[in-house]
């Protein structure tokens, strides 16, 4: 869960410069009735002490959250603020080479902690170049951050997470077209080198530039062949990730062009995906979802809710069909067929 993250969500920011901390927790416990595993956590912000907030956060997260916090920031001293707080595991985000390896780096200094507290570490493929963006350099630094965690740390290959990084790729410009791609063979190489390293994925800046009900399908269709391509875990909004079969063919499509740079003569896929969205606001897509499930026949309508994960209006319909037909019968030939479908998705 993304948004509990002062550089990502105005809301959590406001409410942590206001002192208003009961507000934070609850946009937590949110994400956690969104479905999210973990949560990351970051309070940096110009102006403030980072080290005092995330104490006083992540205390209060260590006893209202059932979930696992994931620390993130760039100072070691706020890192380690969060980590003395926390009961059990905590995760790290994040390690990199970008000031290099050396005992004095933020590399050392972050890592250093984790190996003294337990934690797992999110590790982003950026070194003293800068961050790469072709499936070669993704995949080599990648090595050289597991063979340096495992070898000289003693870190389990099991408790490194690969942030393989992506791009957006909705500039139009020539060098993006292909970050989408990058990251997706990025990460199937690397599980199949190692397969137990994790893999992670900050998932919304492949789609910086769109509008939001634009993004909301590019997130979900890239995470979806992310996800095939073997990624383990992503960082995002869960509310704003829809199954593939909740949206339309057509979107996604478009989508799978702009991800793969499926240009042709008179054809761009961004141009074809602007224009489809041109007026579109997630409210509409979701009232027109909405519309379409009411109308199927009660019986695939509640197995339509049981695929999608659909909890509003499910009890509606429980108790209609319990007013024709033995609640046993419903279990038996409606439910455990939408049951099934789950099964042979996942």
């Amino acid at each position: 869960g993304e948004r509990t993250n002062a550089n990502g969500s105005k809301k959590f920011r406001e409410a942590m410069l206001e002192g208003r901390w009961d507000d934070c927790v609850e946009m937590a416990r949110d994400q956690i009735r969104e479905g999210a595993h973990l949560l990351d956590l970051c309070v940096d912000y110009v102006g403030r002490d980072g080290v005092a907030d995330m104490a006083e956060i992540a205390g209060r997260f260590a006893t209202a959250s059932t979930l696992p916090i994931v620390l993130d920031s760039t100072e070691p001293a706020v890192i380690q603020a969060g980590l003395e707080k926390l009961g059990g595991r905590a995760v790290i985000n994040s390690v990199n080479y970008e000031d290099g390896d050396g005992p004095d780096s933020r590399f050392a200094r972050i890592t250093r902690l984790a190996v003294e507290h337990g934690a797992a570490l999110i590790a982003l493929t950026i070194d003293e170049e800068g961050q790469a963006r072709t499936v070669e350099k993704k995949v080599e630094i990648a090595e050289r951050l597991i063979d340096d965690l495992t070898g000289n740390w003693g870190v389990q290959e099991s408790d490194i997470l690969i942030d393989c990084l992506t791009f957006t790729i909705c500039t139009g410009q020539e060098e993006s077209r292909k970050d989408g791609i990058a990251t997706i063979e990025a990460i199937r190489e690397l599980k199949r080198r190692h397969p137990d390293v994790q893999t992670t994925l900050g998932l919304s800046n492949i789609s910086f530039g769109l509008n939001p009900a634009a993004r909301m399908v590019l997130n979900s269709v890239f995470l979806d062949e992310c996800v095939k391509a073997g990624l383990d875990s992503a960082i995002v909004h869960a509310s704003k990730i829809l199954p593939i079969a909740r949206l339309e063919e057509e979107q996604v499509q478009a989508a799978h062009d702009l991800i793969y740079d499926r240009r042709r003569e008179g054809y761009d896929p961004l141009q074809h995906l602007l224009e489809l969205f041109e007026g579109v606001d997630t409210k509409s897509m979701k009232a027109g979802k909405a519309e379409e499930l009411l109308a199927l026949p009660l019986d695939e309508r509640l197995q339509r809710r049981i695929i999608d994960g659909e909890k509003n209006g499910l009890e509606a319909d429980l108790d209609e069909a319990l007013t024709a037909r033995p609640a046993l019968e419903i279990v038996n030939d409606t439910l455990l067929e939408g049951m099934k479908v789950v099964g042979e998705l996942f």
